[in-house]
Parts: C-alpha cells; sequence; structure tokens
C-alpha cells in the first residue's frame, strides 16, 4: 500500500493494538519514522520495513556496529522511469520533456512523475537507510533534493566526454559534528565506478566505513516480485526473532527515537559541474576565472562549445570546493552582462568520505 495514508492510520492501529508490522511503505517510515518506533517500543512490538529501500538495506546494521566512522555515499532510485529517460537522452540526444512523453506513453511514468523525477521518492528512501546508518530519521524535508526535469541532452554527452555518467543519488555522510550531510541530486558519477553501470530496476547501495572500507550492495529494488521477496522475508525473520529469549533487546536497538540534525548545504564540499550560456565576447572567461577566484574556487577545466557568431557553451568543472562559495560565485557572475543563464550545475560524484 503506497501513499502516506490511510497506511499511517492502519499501521498505528496494529502497533496499538499490540501487533508486529511488517511493511514496505517508505513514505509513510520517512515522514513518521520516530513516531511510530517509539509507539512500538511502548507497545513492545517490532516493525520490519526491508521491503521500504532495498533487499540488502538491513546490512547498514553490521556495517554501522564495524567502526566509528560510516558514510552512504551513494543509493542508485530503483524506478523505472528515470533510468529510462536519462539513458534514452544520453543515447539519442533527445530533450527531456520528450523522453518523459515518451516513458509515460509506454507506463513507465506516471501521468503525474513528479515523485520520480523531482526525486521524492529517492528522499524518502535516504531517510530510512540514514536511520540504519546512522541510528536516526532525517525529515524528508530537510534533505536537499534536485529532480532530473533540468538536465539538458548536451550535459548527458559533455559528462561522457568528461568520463562520467549522470545518476540520481541519494548521499548521506556522518560529519565530525553532531549532524550528516544528506541530499539527492543527479550527479555526474566516474564511469569507472560500479554505480554507474547500474540500469533498469536496480538498486545500488554503496557504504563506506573506516574499518571496513567500501561495501556495495547491488540487487533488483522494483518490481511485483522482488518487493514481495522482501515482505516474505520480513515475515520470516519475524516469526523467528519472536522465538528469541532476548526478543525484547532486538527490535529496541533497531532505531533511535528522534529527528537526525543536518548539516548547511553551504558548508558541503564538492567538485562541480557548470555549463554557462554566455554572450561570446572577449575577456568573458577571463573574467569568469577572476570571478572564481575571488571566491578561492579552483578551476580543473574549462573549455567552450556550441559556439555561435555571438553565443557560446561555457563548460567548467572545478576542483572540490565548498557549496556555500560556489553559490556565492555564481550570484556575483549573474550580475555580469555577458551571462545569459546558468543552463546547468551538477555535483560531482567523488569516492570519498567527505561526501
Amino acid at each position: 500500500m503506497g501513499g502516506e495514508q490511510p497506511a499511517l492510520k492502519l499501521i498505528t492501529d496494529a502497533i496499538n493494538s499490540g501487533k508486529h508490522v511488517v511493511t514496505a511503505n517508505k513514505e509513510v517510515l520517512a515522514k513518521n519514522g520516530p513516531e511510530l518506533f517509539r509507539k512500538a517500543r511502548e507497545k513492545e512490538v517490532a516493525i520490519f520495513f526491508e521491503a521500504s529501500v532495498a533487499g540488502g538495506a538491513t546490512d547498514f546494521d553490521d556495517s554501522k556496529r564495524t567502526g566509528s566512522q560510516v558514510n552512504l555515499f551513494g543509493l542508485r532510485h530503483s524506478q523505472w522511469n528515470n533510468q529510462f529517460i536519462l539513458s534514452k537522452m544520453e543515447k539519442e540526444a533527445l530533450p527531456f520533456a520528450q523522453v518523459l512523453k515518451e516513458a509515460q506513453d509506454l507506463g513507465f511514468a506516471e501521468a503525474d512523475p513528479t515523485s520520480d523525477v523531482e526525486g521524492f521518492d529517492v528522499a524518502y528512501k535516504l531517510s530510512i537507510l540514514t536511520a540504519l546508518a546512522f541510528g536516526k530519521f532525517v525529515k524528508p524535508d530537510d534533505i536537499y533534493r534536485e529532480g532530473i526535469t533540468k538536465i539538458a541532452a548536451e550535459d548527458l554527452e559533455h559528462a561522457a566526454e568528461f568520463g562520467y555518467r549522470i545518476k540520481l543519488l541519494g548521499m548521506a555522510a556522518r560529519l565530525k559534528k553532531d549532524a550528516i550531510s544528506a541530499r539527492v541530486q543527479p550527479v555526474l558519477v566516474p564511469l569507472s565506478h560500479s554505480i554507474a553501470s547500474l540500469s533498469g530496476a536496480s538498486n545500488g547501495i554503496v557504504v563506506r566505513g573506516d574499518a571496513v572500507g567500501e561495501l556495495m550492495m547491488i540487487g533488483p529494488g522494483a518490481g511485483q516480485l522482488p518487493t514481495a521477496s522482501a515482505v516474505v522475508g520480513d515475515v520470516v525473520n519475524l516469526a523467528t526473532a519472536l522465538r528469541l529469549q532476548d526478543f525484547a533487546s532486538y527490535f529496541h536497538t533497531k532505531v533511535g527515537g528522534d529527528w537526525q540534525t543536518v548539516q548547511d548545504p553551504d558548508e558541503w564540499q564538492s567538485a562541480y559541474y557548470l555549463r554557462l550560456a554566455v554572450d561570446d565576447h572577449p575577456g568573458v572567461i577571463g573574467r569568469i576565472g577572476t570571478i572564481f577566484g575571488e571566491h578561492e574556487i579552483s578551476i580543473s577545466s574549462i573549455i567552450q562549445r556550441g559556439v555561435t557568431a555571438e553565443a557560446a557553451n561555457v563548460i567548467i568543472v572545478t576542483h572540490p570546493v565548498k557549496t556555500g562559495n560556489l553559490n556565492r560565485a555564481l550570484a556575483t557572475l549573474s550580475k555580469e552582462n555577458f551571462l545569459s543563464s546558468i543552463a546547468s550545475r551538477l555535483a560531482i560524484f567523488e569516492d570519498s568520505p567527505e561526501q
């Protein structure tokens, strides 16, 4: 059963009646997790939810205990439509709107595809995974979120040229302070990384721990059979756990009852890909470099593409930079007369725990 209601009421009624719960509803858990688990502990019942996010998600508990630092820095969206849209845009150089319409005609995308293409679905899953990895849920509204609607075919082409593929990912990392970074956004993933090759209804979850290094779990995450298998698996696990003498401690230690504090997005550090539409005048690239330098942004690569008599696309790849610095640089750049638009801005996925 999808959607927040009536699922939330049914789950709450079951818990209040002393019933154990097995659910695949990610939206209910992401929006109401702390309260539901608090009620479950009071009633001494358990909530099993493997099917809500990915079949291997429960492995986070073991990963979390192996070291003091755990970072979840990649989550591949499990629905067909985003993969279909991005792949077709990349292969056939078609605009987003045209491919979305085809996905809808083929039944891969809903008539209202907002939940998927704007990243809401991934945000719900990321909230649950942060609870497993770090012990507390993140409010979906506190997760920074971007969808794929602004990606153009030329961005996919440029990404491939630089050795990347664009994927919609959810990323979370534990920080030194009592907070985590949590975001859902399309990012440039190196073609050399396994997550770049995922397709169809596959899930890919990457975990980095200070003691275990990098762990990657890949498997089907969408469709009737994978979901049903996970639900039945939870029922079997619950039946097995009920026979344990220490069952109370088993379900009491799963996740915490408070919301997780998240870091200000301006403090994130990442490399970025930018596509700027500019007037093709002398000194434009020099002025861009000056503005970036004033905001402590180091440029890794800069090229011009699509040059006409008066206009051009400037493609920039930066070294890792604080997002706040980039925001301020782009705000300054927007005041320049030569800038037509900041056509695209995408973070670059790096294989590092800082992200």
